[in-house]
């Protein structure tokens, strides 16, 4: 049927590409979901939906407008994504993975910390602690002081009193010390986040969406205390569950071999939704442009000997097909049938015996769309004959 003469028929290199580009377009869905980005990457791909429509149907102006647009849309997305754009690029470096690690807390560091926060929680006091453990927060950390001490629970309550001056900052632990009191976070942009959550949750929130920093925030209002990694927030009702936690959090992770069964549920049916939304995305993507694509084939085709002269024949020993490398739109090239390729050789005003005739693109009559890019090979032998007379 013609219908299913226009669906691009894929290779294995087409299931690549469109599994690739699904676990990208996934990830970027799982970095950038709550946030302001996600909308506009949502936006960007109606248009090039848009955009490839146009150029597919033919819309001239419509065309240019658009690649007028997108030259300006690519400065201002630099500019005011350059964050988020920074933050993609710094989790698939290789180089993340081969920094040395940062991480030094001591054994009983995590029940000290876990009973200090819930005795803040008791006493009304809000907090913000910030654990430093493989990615350098210093860029995203502002206006604090820096110190160099024991993280003591005495300390570390006295800072966060309500009559010390920093006690609205955070606080950065890193490497078994506190080095910086009073410091002002990057508020989280995601949405949706319920009304309990204040100044604290948003600012632990932003900081773990850049970095893998590990945030323990206890609320003054509710006397809850959470801890916040990789834009996650998680409560908790007991310190010795806390001090678990942490241990996992800010010790050495140990690597553990799944059951397949495990990297099939990870893999597959954990998040399937979005995952096979990002799937249904690209393959549409590539139906509407896979039929744009160029591509290149060799194929062969026969000779068909025009205009013999009446009173002679064909030979026996003449060429009777050639190889041609055409290339063209690859719906134009899947539609082709063995009947519109024709190899034509007019033999008018040729007289009996053998004859070398080069072959051109000129030669091959080939639908509208496709071209002919060789013909192999460029010289052919025609033999001609009398009638009666064989000539070898």
């Amino acid at each position: 049927m013609f219908f299913f003469d226009l669906i691009p028929t894929p290779t294995w290199r087409d299931f690549a590409d469109i599994l690739f580009l699904t676990f990208v377009t996934y990830q970027l869905y799982v970095w950038f979901k709550e946030t302001r980005a996600l909308r506009v990457l949502i936006g960007l791909a109606v248009l090039g939906a848009i955009y490839s429509l146009a150029k597919l149907w033919g819309f001239f102006l419509t065309t240019m407008v658009f690649q007028i647009l997108w030259q300006v849309l690519l400065i201002l997305l630099l500019i005011l994504f350059q964050s988020e754009i920074r933050q993609v690029l710094e989790k698939v470096s290789p180089l993340r993975y081969l920094r040395s690690k940062r991480r030094a807390f001591r054994g009983s560091f995590a029940k000290s910390l876990a009973r200090t926060a819930f005795e803040l929680a008791g006493e009304g006091t809000g907090a913000l602690i910030v654990l430093v453990r493989d990615d350098n927060p210093a860029e995203f950390v502002h206006s604090g002081q820096t110190i160099m001490a024991l993280p003591e629970p005495s300390l570390i309550k006295s800072i966060f009193s309500h009559h010390a001056p920093a006690h609205d900052g955070a606080i950065i632990l890193s490497q078994d010390c506190l080095t910086q009191m009073g410091c002002i976070l990057p508020l989280s942009k995601k949405e949706g986040l319920p009304e309990q959550y204040g100044t604290r949750h948003r600012a632990a929130l932003g900081l773990s969406e850049r970095t893998d920093a590990v945030c323990l925030v206890v609320s003054e209002e509710r006397a809850e205390v959470s801890t916040v990694t990789g834009g996650e927030i998680q409560t908790w009702e007991d310190s010795e569950l806390l001090a678990e936690k942490l241990k996992k959090l800010l010790g050495v992770p140990e690597s553990i071999v799944g059951s397949p069964k495990d990297f099939i549920k990870e893999a597959f049916i954990q998040n399937w939704k979005a995952k096979l939304g990002a799937l249904a995305l690209v393959t549409m993507a590539w139906l509407v442009l896979a039929s744009q694509q160029e591509v290149k084939t060799s194929i062969t085709a026969p000779i068909r000997h025009l205009n013999i002269p009446s009173e002679l024949v064909l030979g026996k020993n003449s060429a009777e097909s050639v190889s041609l490398t055409i290339s063209g739109r690859r719906n134009s090239i899947r539609a082709l049938r063995d009947q519109d390729i024709r190899v034509d050789v007019d033999l008018a005003n040729l007289s009996s015996g053998m004859h070398q005739i080069r072959l051109s693109a000129k030669n091959v009559d080939l639908p509208l769309g496709v071209k002919v890019d060789n013909v192999m090979p460029k010289n052919i032998r025609v033999v001609l004959k009398s009638l009666g007379k064989e000539i070898r």
